[in-house]
This record gives structure tokens, C-alpha cells and sequence, in this order.
């Protein structure tokens, strides 16, 4: 399978992160695209390519322009706060979140802009924040040109992780939506659907495609009533305007194991037909397995076999992208175990053999 990778994702290190007001180590580090990456090619199962560099517009496509320059540009401003020296910051984290939806924003100060464009405090902003995020994006993006080049399958190793990005504001330890760009740049030649596994809801994805028909968008997903992000992510939320009906959600209840996630992603698969997609990407978060320290979930390691058999056998070009998946020993095993299924059942699939 054709892979999308550049070590130049491991440039960025968030120095840290603010869980329930402490300061601890930060969770999406350095080195969880390469597990992925370095499994799959020893287990021979990933053909490593350097993505090429997009225009800027292929971004500015999904995100809103001002968001992407405060991205770049955040850590040269000076900080022109009282309580600051006046000088630029090394890292960005809000303090003061917009308050009241009364009042345009008008301030221009880089707290206000941290805390206008990002949405929690588990997602730094620092000098190497916006090339790394760019690059992501830009090996999803590349895998979708491969799709609509003849490809049926290809594998994005996106780090920074996507889904949690909405078109004006960070989170989840995610700045561009890499999912939410291949899906544009796909949608030029046909419907795509996205199916999010992750255990955490993608309100990025949710939001940037909530009212359009061009990209659906399913996921199975921890319940958001005790679970990050919180306030998506809920049954109800079906999509508005033209985009009603093309919006699931799959909420699951901790402890959910591996024949409850089952029956779920066959419900979803079943909308997921519905919706007649040309293309399907997938992000693909590694975040559901038992072992995991940021989920709830009783996956087993042996349910990334029947989940790659159940949506490999959709027969669609699929871009596979990389999400969430915190724990570093686990990755690389749970990653060859996914495609190596993946590739056996759409061999089978096209031979017999």
C-alpha cells in the first residue's frame, strides 16, 4: 500500500499540556506517526512516499483564512497584555474564552486570538506548529490525489492527528483537519463519505461538513456525555440543510467490546451505503483499543481484523488516515494488523485468491 509519510512530522513536540488545571506531559508526541510508519514497512506492508507540497489554497479550502495566518504567525507577535513583557511567546495556550456571542470580537491582542482560535488547553501553539500541521495535511492530500489518480487504497500518516479541527479553531491536539482537506479535494469528482473510528467524536469534521451533501460524515465514537469533546457528537445531530441525513452519529458506552462495536460499525456501514459514496476516508483512530490511556473502550486487539475485513469489503477507493492512538507500544502492532487484513481482503476481493 502506497504510505505518506515525512519524518519532518516529528519536528514538533508540545512542551506540555493543562488537564483538570495541572500542567502535565502532553499526550500526542513525537514519534506516533513513525511506530505506524516503521511496523508497516517491516512487516512489508507500506511503499513510504514524501508528500509533495499543495498550494496554501487546497488549506484555505476547509479552514478560514484568518485562522491559517494566526497559525503562522501566532509566536512572532508581541504580547501587548499589561500583565506581559511585551515580547513573543515560545508557546500559546487561551486563558480567557470568548465569553458571550453579543459582541463582535474586535481585540486583536495574541490572547484574544488564542482564545478566539482554539478551544481548548490540551493544544499548543508554537513556532513549529503551523509546517508540521501543513505537512499532515499534505499527506492527506497527497493520498487523495493518488485515489483520484486509480489507487483504491492508501495510507496517510498524519501527525499532528485531524478530526478534532474545525474551520476556525484548534483542539484535541489537532490544527488542520487533515481528513476534512482530502475529503474536499475529493469531492471534486464525486460524493465522499468519511467514517470515523476514533474513540473521540470528530466535531472537526462534523462541523466543516454539517450542512452539505458533497461529504458524509458517520462515527462511532465514546458517549460525549462523559467524554471528550463533550458537546458533539450526540444521536440527534444529523446534519442541516442539504446535509440532513448525511450526519451519524454513534455514541458507545465505556467497556463497549468488540461484539457491540461490531454489531454498531455494521449499523453504520449500512448508512454509510446509503449515502452512495464514489470515495471513503477513514480516519483511522488507534485510540479504541483496551489498552489505551485516553479511552474507555474493551477493544481487543484481534477486532482490528474484523474491523479492516467489515470495511474493506465496501469495495471503495479508501484513504486511510491516521488520527488518534496513545499508546506508543501498541501502535505499530494494531496498525499491521489493520492493513495486513485490509490487503489480504481486497486481494481476495479482486482474485478469489
Amino acid at each position: 500500500m502506497r504510505l505518506f509519510y515525512t519524518p519532518r512530522l516529528e519536528g514538533f513536540q508540545p512542551p506540555y499540556q493543562v488537564h483538570f488545571g495541572q500542567v502535565v506531559e502532553a499526550s500526542e508526541v513525537s514519534g506516533r506517526a513513525r511506530r505506524v510508519v516503521e511496523a508497516l514497512q517491516q512487516a512489508g506492508l507500506a511503499e513510504v512516499e514524501e508528500p509533495r507540497r499543495f498550494p496554501l489554497a487546497a488549506i484555505e479550502a476547509v479552514h478560514d483564512a484568518d485562522y491559517v495566518s494566526f497559525l503562522q504567525n501566532a509566536n512572532q507577535m508581541p504580547f501587548l497584555d499589561p500583565e506581559s513583557d511585551g515580547k513573543p511567546s515560545g508557546v500559546i495556550f487561551p486563558t480567557v474564552f470568548p465569553y458571550s456571542n453579543r459582541w463582535e470580537q474586535r481585540a486583536s491582542a495574541v490572547m484574544s486570538l488564542a482564545s478566539l482560535y482554539c478551544f481548548d488547553t490540551y493544544t499548543p501553539i508554537t513556532p513549529q506548529v503551523f509546517e508540521v500541521a501543513r505537512l499532515s495535511a499534505e499527506c492527506a492530500l497527497n493520498g487523495a490525489e493518488a485515489l483520484l489518480n486509480g489507487e483504491t487504497a492508501v495510507f496517510a500518516a498524519c501527525r499532528p492527528p485531524g478530526h478534532h479541527a474545525t474551520r476556525r479553531q484548534c483542539g484535541g491536539y489537532c490544527y488542520l483537519n487533515n481528513a476534512a482537506i482530502a475529503a474536499h479535494h475529493l469531492s471534486s469528482a464525486g460524493r465522499v463519505v468519511i467514517l470515523d473510528v476514533d474513540f473521540h467524536h470528530g466535531n472537526g469534521s462534523q462541523e466543516i461538513f454539517y450542512d452539505t451533501d458533497r461529504v458524509g460524515y458517520i462515527s462511532l465514537h465514546g458517549d460525549p456525555a462523559t467524554t471528550y469533546p463533550y458537546f458533539s457528537g450526540y444521536a440527534d445531530e444529523v446534519g442541516e440543510g442539504k446535509g440532513r441525513g448525511f450526519n451519524c452519529n454513534f455514541p458507545l458506552p465505556p467497556q463497549t467490546d468488540d461484539q457491540t462495536y461490531l454489531r454498531t460499525l455494521e449499523e453504520a456501514l449500512q448508512a454509510l451505503l446509503q449515502m452512495s459514496p464514489r470515495f471513503l476516508v477513514l480516519s483511522l483512530g488507534l485510540d479504541t483499543h483496551q489498552e489505551d490511556p485516553l479511552a474507555n473502550f474493551a477493544l481487543t486487539t484481534d477486532f482490528y481484523t474484523a474491523m479492516a475485513q467489515r470495511i474493506a469489503r465496501l469495495k471503495l477507493p479508501t484513504l486511510i488516515v491516521l488520527e488518534g492512538g496513545y499508546n506508543l507500544d501498541r501502535l505499530g502492532e494494531l496498525a499491521v494488523r489493520f492493513v495486513r487484513t485490509w490487503t489480504e481482503t481486497r486481494n481476495y476481493l479482486t482474485t478469489g485468491e
